[in-house]
């Protein structure tokens, strides 16, 4: 194979989880109704923050997680910088136990995110309230913890496709040693 060749196959593999990582954060921003007359907002780039600050925490810079925030923020209608504060804690925060969780069964990742979710829906309903000084209902919140945390296995197997696309790694940045 040709060098342009080579290096347009790895710019495509390189492309993959990033177009799956945009598809992702288009879906975070609809928000689906309940038969309870509830909104719920899936989410997605939750999902994927804590995915990649896992598997491949190269893929997704400090930066590149503060402007999909700040994105999701002027488009949602959050207060500019909340949803970027949020990603940006759970990235340092997921990204500092990685050794520990990449060598876990997928339950643990599952549980972990339950519980980095859950975190993150009560901090951004409690900034929210704070900065807006009134509180929301807090249903929404509670539906939109368990709507993430089932569908996250279906979003993970989604994302471990697209990581399978990536090209591997030379051995100094494995995620074990």
């Amino acid at each position: 194979m040709s060098a342009i060749s080579e290096q347009m196959e790895m710019f495509l593999r390189i492309c993959v989880p990033y177009g799956v990582m945009f598809m992702l954060f288009i879906f975070n921003m609809v928000f689906f109704s309940t038969p309870l007359s509830t909104t719920i907002e899936i989410p997605f780039v939750v999902m994927v923050v804590y995915y990649w600050s896992i598997y491949r925490p190269t893929l997704i810079s400090p930066l590149l997680v503060f402007i999909a925030g700040l994105c999701l923020d002027s488009l949602s209608g959050f207060p500019i910088g909340l949803s970027s504060f949020v990603f940006l804690v759970i990235r340092k925060t997921v990204s500092d136990q990685r050794l520990f969780l990449t060598g876990q069964p997928f339950m643990v990742i599952w549980l972990g995110f339950g519980v980095v979710s859950a975190l993150s829906a009560l901090v951004q309903w409690m900034l929210f309230g704070l900065m807006h000084m009134h509180w929301t209902p807090f249903q929404p919140v509670i539906f939109t913890i368990i709507a993430g945390v089932l569908l996250f296995p279906i979003i993970a197997l989604l994302l471990n496709l697209s990581h399978r696309a990536l090209p591997s790694l030379p051995d100094q940045y494995s995620a074990v040693k």
